[in-house]
């Protein structure tokens, strides 16, 4: 039996947000019933225990947010020892048909702001936290809906006289309805920090800061978007090489950040198209070819002929390029390097002190501010070929934007992805809205992050789920935090799996029911037990067939020379002395890995433990890789050289052979022969991996093509659906393109997400979304 009481909260409790506030803290408190607007406020119907709603309604006027203005609490009706059967299952929000709240994506800074900040005549003449109402954050800095100064982070700061005049100025089209107005006198500071954490003594920190890099220091900025970013001078290579060892990043490409497009010219080759989306309002950062014989230090990006390249996106980055407030100052810097502050991408939840705590260890001086920040949304990062840009991470710029589906969904659904890449989403009627990246959650705490996440959108769109969807591999951190938050709120769980999910979301994008499949990714597990990774699937929202994949290796995560090996071992080949001594391993490393061979339970089916293992097999790599796709990028660098008018000499193709066998409904390929080969060659040169590089990228686009006709022949379908990371890789997704549109096939490819593991959740909020209700 419990207890019901219906309220009415009286305020600006009716404004976006508000609804979805209180559905949270009636969970949290254990409490059912339901929320519905009413003409002054929100009806508020509880239902629980004498204990669970007084404690409730007490902690009212404590917990609920400044901006929702609460006037009263009024009784409007008290029912005792109500029969559950007559209560609700959960805490519901009724009427949620209403308009959805658009929140705009944050934009980069304007030409206009940035004289104004740069201007000695200004008043707000070195000062960063101001932007007008057509640049600066949006997404980043709202709490809740409809975007406002009260209704964001710089709600603490109440705005001066001065700038609250300049905003209502009618005649000031620069100013006027500028929400994120400031000034020195009213608005967020920078303070400078030394590695010890005391302050250093200056009155322009950003000045400071400029000095710093300019003398070699490594030097850490707060970010308006979450987070810190490291930067150092991008011509100093021993402040480079000090950064790599302090970081933990002996080869990972790092970024780079121009001061303006001629800078961007200078060392990159950088196209029109390019160069609109540079200085476009998102402002991403770019994959571009290096141009040669440039002074830039090698050692900025080893595995790559590319570098990372993006401008200032907000006024504290413009100004640490140009800002020179008292003689002696340094001149403006041309190229900044800049990585972010994150442990190995992980998905973390930490306050400014546990920050400081780990970035001491690796930085001189701190550029810290005294305006709280909210989640972290980093620059995204795109690629251009063949006229189209791809995602290789969708972040900063463009999310909140939707993905417009052709067909309504029916109901509200929130996603929370996978563990690897993990990002969240909410579908609301005909779209689905995903969030930045969020990093890898390896551990319980970290999901944190997931939930916090998907709790601001819910303030953000003003709408609840009705359901939650989640990774098929229960024993994932992020499918048991979603579980925990379906419980909670009593919703409905639908489980989808990953590789499915990665289909399901290209297939959203381009308003598809039923296609094939082509997930190549670094795996994860599948139903039957074994790490999936290069999948041939008949996709539907409601299901799919696994119709081929790779033919499965032992699992193990040992160097790309081991997993080259271990292709070898389970085909009983000793390799030759010469061989190891080419891999770079003794004959008591070896006789060690094949007695672990032997322990090994798993297997795994991942299109990057090939790719590994053949780069091992060219001499491209051979010791550890110390970032997850080091492979890839090693081998798109390599066949990226190849020449476009050239041809690979059949005696060299020959050597990369594939076959396909299995049953009826399922097919495997099996890359044997190829690694049997690998292994007779003799060592090659720089020159000889050019071509045997592009050799094998025309091998496996035909793999792909093969995986596709057996398919096809099943299912009689012509649709193909590309995903997953190693679909990042322009020379494999342009291959694999090419192959599969020769065969009249039709190829789909991410337009609006990236093919990594962030674009999950989307494809879960598809596939609850659309299949049939049982």
């Amino acid at each position: 039996m419990k207890n019901c009481v219906t309220l009415e909260l009286q305020g600006a409790v009716h404004q976006g947000g508000a609804r979805a506030f209180f559905w949270k803290l009636a969970a949290e408190a254990g409490l059912t019933g339901w929320i519905a607007n009413s003409n002054s406020g929100v009806y508020l119907r509880i239902e629980g225990t004498d204990e669970q709603i007084s404690g409730f309604v007490r902690s009212l006027p404590v917990r609920v947010p400044g901006a929702f203005r609460l006037r009263s609490v009024c009784v409007i009706k008290r029912e005792v020892q109500v029969p559950d059967s007559q209560c609700q299952p959960g805490f519901r929000v009724l009427n949620q048909d209403g308009e959805i709240p658009e929140i705009g994506p944050d934009r980069a800074f304007c030409s206009a702001c940035a004289e104004e900040a740069l201007d000695p005549a200004s008043r707000r003449y070195g000062y960063a936290f101001f932007c007008c109402r057509n640049c600066g954050p949006r997404y980043s800095f709202a709490l809740r809906s409809p975007f406002s100064r009260r209704n964001s982070y710089l709600t603490a700061f109440p705005v001066c006289p001065d700038c609250r005049m300049e905003k209502d100025d009618g005649a000031d089209p620069h100013h006027q309805g500028a929400e994120l107005l400031a000034c020195p006198r009213c608005g967020p500071r920078f303070f400078l920090l030394d590695r010890y954490g005391n302050q250093v003594p200056d009155d322009h920190p950003l000045g400071a800061a400029r000095e710093a890099l300019k003398d070699g220091e490594i030097f850490a900025m707060q970010s308006l978007y979450g987070g810190f970013q490291l930067f150092a001078d991008a011509f100093n290579p021993d402040t480079i090489l000090r950064l790599r060892r302090k970081r933990k990043l002996p080869s990972r490409p790092l970024g780079l950040m121009a001061r303006n497009l001629e800078a961007v010219r200078r060392y990159c080759e950088c196209s029109d198209q390019e160069a609109r989306l540079l200085e476009s309002p998102s402002s991403p950062v770019l994959i571009l070819k290096r141009k040669p014989g440039t002074a830039l230090p090698e050692i900025i990006s080893p595995d790559t002929d590319t570098l990372a390249v993006g401008l200032p996106f907000s006024l504290p980055e413009k100004m640490l390029f140009e800002f020179r407030n008292r003689p002696g100052s340094p001149p403006p810097f041309e190229l900044l390097i800049t990585c972010g502050d994150n442990r190995g991408g992980k998905a973390e939840c930490l306050d400014l002190d546990g920050i400081f705590n780990r970035l001491i260890t690796f930085t001189d001086k701190l550029l810290c501010h005294d305006l709280k920040s909210g989640f972290a949304c980093p620059p995204s990062i795109c690629q251009v070929h063949g006229k189209q840009v791809h995602f290789l991470r969708r972040a900063r710029g463009y999310v909140p934007q939707g993905i417009e589906l052709a067909e309504r969904l029916r109901r509200n659904i929130g996603a929370f992805g996978c563990d690897a890449g993990a990002a969240v989403a909410i579908g609301l009627r005909n779209r689905i809205i995903p969030s930045q990246i969020l990093g890898r959650v390896d551990r319980e705490a970290e999901t944190a992050v997931l939930k916090n996440m998907f709790e601001h959108f819910t303030c953000l769109f003003d709408q609840v789920p009705e359901m939650m969807a989640c990774d098929m591999n229960c024993d994932s951190f992020s499918a048991r935090a979603c579980g925990a938050f379906a419980d909670l709120h009593g919703l409905p769980l639908v489980t989808v799996q990953t590789h499915h999910a990665h289909a399901l979301a290209c297939m959203a994008e381009h308003g598809l029911k039923r296609s094939l499949a082509l997930v190549m990714n670094g795996g994860s597990p599948g139903p039957d037990g074994a790490e999936w990774g290069s999948e041939c699937l008949d996709a539907r929202p409601d299901g799919f067939s696994r119709l081929a994949a790779f033919k499965p290796v032992a699992l193990n995560k040992g160097r790309p020379a081991q997993l080259f090996l271990d292709y070898l071992s389970a085909n009983q080949v000793n390799p030759l002395p010469e061989l190891l001594r080419r891999l770079g391993v003794d004959d008591m490393e070896y006789e060690f890995w094949k007695q672990q061979h032997s322990f090994h339970s798993g297997r795994s089916h991942s299109a990057f433990r090939l790719i590994n293992a053949v780069c091992a097999g060219l001499g491209i790599i051979s010791d550890f890789c110390t970032y997850a796709d080091r492979g890839l990028l090693l081998l798109g660098k390599y066949a990226a050289r190849f020449d476009p008018a050239g041809r690979v000499p059949e005696s060299i193709a020959a050597q990369f052979r594939f076959s396909i066998a299995g049953e009826s409904d399922f097919q495997l390929v099996d890359w044997t022969d190829t690694m049997l080969n690998l292994a007779r060659i003799p060592s090659l040169s720089e020159e000889e991996k050019i071509c045997w590089a592009e050799a094998f990228c025309n091998a496996f686009a035909d793999s792909m093509l093969a995986m596709s006709r057996f398919a096809e022949r099943r299912t009689g379908i012509r649709d193909v659906v590309l995903s997953g990371s190693l679909f990042q890789n322009p020379v494999l997704l342009e291959k694999t393109c090419a192959r599969l549109k020769a065969g009249s096939f039709r190829v789909f490819t991410h337009v609006q997400l990236a093919g990594d593991e962030s674009c999950v959740p989307v494809g879960q909020i598809y596939a609850a979304g659309l299949a049939e209700e049982t």
